[in-house]
């Protein structure tokens, strides 16, 4: 605007200066002067505008190379370009643009300078560390790693575009030590993917990639959400790096920690101290606290004096010694416990490698294997001598028992022979003189004939009894409520004209040899049938009951009965409690019954009251506690 303005001053003085002119000279009206005079102000008019419009050209390409330096200026200053600051342009107004766009250009000098020194100390920091920054989208895919070394940028190859479940990725656990003692494979990543989603942050989480097709990294990696400016959760941002050797290093420290605590060998970690008596406990494992019967709490805050007691001065003062002097040595000490019991031991010192500016240290060792070696030796050899006593005993038994069986066939067979003889001479004289023969004589050859029946049917239970005790046992379930009810029309079938009620509980089953449990029952269900013959209305029941952990069975009848008082005679062999002529039998099958319960680690027993009924119980497979 300025050279209009001045183009504006010049035109004002030349129309004044013609208005002055016109009004001091004459004019003929006929001359022509008033053209002359517009012809020159035309002229006049159309110098002065030339020279403004090439004023205003002159000052447009100024001002257009001053924005041109600038825009150069602020291209250099977004390339950091080195030299991108204005020089100051004529125009005085353009000076206020181009100091505020100087201060600017110095302002990010310092800044660029600022920011060069912190990548530089963030790059060594990460050097040093391990550590790198990394970005993530909303779907957990890494987008962004800052890499420092060849190793990290192979793992960022690894990782880049893709989420940890992935890259065959398995979480170990939420800390170093946690994933070095205990670690717990997660590979689907629920709990974490359900974290994430929630917006939740995450520190110090463990697990592993493979790197390649040989080996696998371990990674402890911390995260936060990354949040857009309307506050919504585009991603996650954090630190990770690898820590295979840190945990490598802490699972070898709690193994050995662990092996050092489970230690059969009592161990005490001890430390020289100034003054009397000279050293103290650091460290103790379990073999230890039970040896010397205290906690480890109580046994680091114990002085020796008490752990050893007072008369074992000697040895604490040469476990001093052997302490400060570096060397191990062997102390044998009488050593008691809380209550009192005194041991024999033999103390071991195997000093530690020191440390400058430490107190010496040693491992302290408790041996009660001499003493215990010799105790146990005498225990095993009286274990020995026992176990050959048992050996003996029981090859005496077996022997015993073969000779018992060959006893029973060798009588039975005995018996037999002359038996025989007596049966068939008898049968002759009753059958070739017995019209030589009055009432008497009939009757002694009867009597005869019912002896030799009744010894021949003891030989054969004698020989039931033997083979039931010398007979292996198979085991296995059995239906009981079946097998009574074969046993049951078995005798029917034998004598069909009597009315017996019977009650047999179903679905009774046991454990034992089919062939053996049913002689028990054939015996107790034979006896109840015959010593009911004479009941008005007879009844025979089988069933169970459970009694706490063992299951009781049970035969019952309305028959005869006994007396108790003659109950302990009732399972021996050849024992019975009625006549003959009222109930016939041997009086070995009870004895049977008894024989083949007993081999089945069970009880039998009986209840009963002359003309009452009997009960008899009997168990199987029963625990020694019960």
């Amino acid at each position: 605007m300025a050279p209009l303005w001045r183009l504006g001053l010049v035109l004002g003085g030349l129309l004044l200066l013609l208005a002055w002119l016109g009004s001091h000279a004459p004019i003929a009206a006929d001359s022509g002067l008033p053209w002359i005079i517009v012809a020159a102000l035309a002229v006049a008019f159309g110098l002065g505008a030339m020279a403004g419009a090439w004023h205003v050209g002159r000052e447009s390409r100024s001002a257009a190379r001053a924005y041109d330096a600038m825009t150069l200026a602020g291209q250099r200053m977004l390339t950091s370009g080195a030299d991108y600051r204005i020089p100051l342009p004529p125009d005085p107004g353009m000076h206020p643009i181009v100091a505020l766009l100087n201060s600017f250009a110095d302002h990010r000098d310092a800044q660029v300078t600022r920011a060069a020194d912190r990548d530089a100390q963030l790059a060594l920091s990460r050097r040093l560390t391990g550590w790198m920054y990394w970005e993530q989208d909303a779907q957990g895919r890494y987008t962004r790693i800052e890499c420092e070394t060849e190793e990290q940028m192979l793992l960022a190859r690894c990782l880049l575009g893709r989420a940890r479940w992935e890259c065959d990725g398995i979480q170990l656990g939420r800390s170093i030590a946690g994933a070095a003692a205990n670690p717990s494979p997660d590979h689907d990543w629920l709990a974490h993917r359900e974290q994430v989603a929630r917006g939740k942050s995450f520190s110090e989480m463990v697990w592993s990639v493979p790197l390649d097709g040989t080996r696998r990294v371990f990674l402890v990696e911390s995260g936060r959400p990354r949040q857009n400016r309307e506050g919504e959760i585009i991603g996650y941002c954090g630190l990770i790096r690898d820590v295979g050797s840190a945990l490598a290093a802490e699972r070898a420290t709690q193994n050995l920690m662990t092996a050092l605590r489970v230690a059969t060998e009592p161990t005490l970690l001890i430390e020289a101290t100034e003054g009397s008596p000279g050293w103290r406990v650091r460290w103790v494992n379990a073999a230890a606290c039970a040896i010397l019967g205290r906690t480890d709490s109580e046994i680091l805050a114990a002085t020796p004096e008490t752990l050893f007691g007072n008369d074992n001065r000697p040895c604490i003062d040469a476990i001093a010694q052997a302490l400060v002097r570096g060397r191990k040595a062997r102390i044998d000490a009488e050593l008691a416990d809380r209550y009192g019991q005194t041991r024999a031991a033999s103390l071991r010192v195997d000093p530690v490698s020191p440390l400058t500016g430490l107190q010496p240290q040693a491992a302290l060792s408790i041996d009660y294997f001499h003493a215990e070696t010799a105790r146990l030796r005498e225990q095993a050899g009286a274990a020995h001598r026992l176990v050959a006593e048992q050996s003996a005993r029981l090859h005496e038994l077996e022997q015993a028992s073969r000779e018992l069986e060959s006893f029973s066939y060798t009588v039975s067979h005995d018996l037999r022979a002359p038996l025989r003889v007596v049966d068939g001479f008898a049968r002759i004289l009753k059958e070739d003189f017995s019209a030589s023969l009055d009432r008497i004589g009939h009757d002694h050859l009867n009597r005869i004939l019912t002896a030799a029946s009744r010894m021949n049917q003891m030989i054969d239970s004698l020989l039931s009894l033997a083979r039931v005790s010398s007979q292996p046992i198979v085991p296995g379930p059995v239906d009981l409520s079946r097998m009574a009810q074969q046993i049951i029309d078995e005798l029917r079938s034998q004598d069909p004209g009597r009315s017996v009620e019977i009650l047999i509980a179903p679905s009774v089953v046991a454990s034992g040899d089919r062939t053996l449990l049913r002689i028990v029952l054939e015996n107790l269900l034979g006896n109840a049938w015959k010593y009911t013959g004479r009941a008005d209305q007879a009844l025979i029941e089988f069933d169970c009951q459970r009694q706490g952990a063992v299951v009781v069975y049970r035969v019952l009848d309305n028959g005869a009965g006994f007396d108790m008082r003659f109950a302990d005679r009732l399972f021996g062999a050849f024992q019975r409690l009625h006549s003959p002529n009222d109930f016939p039998g041997t009086g070995v099958g009870l004895a049977t019954v008894a024989r083949i319960v007993q081999r089945h680690h069970g009880r039998v027993w009986a209840e009963s009251s002359p003309g009452a009924g009997a009960s008899f119980y009997f168990t199987l497979n029963e625990s020694p506690e019960s």
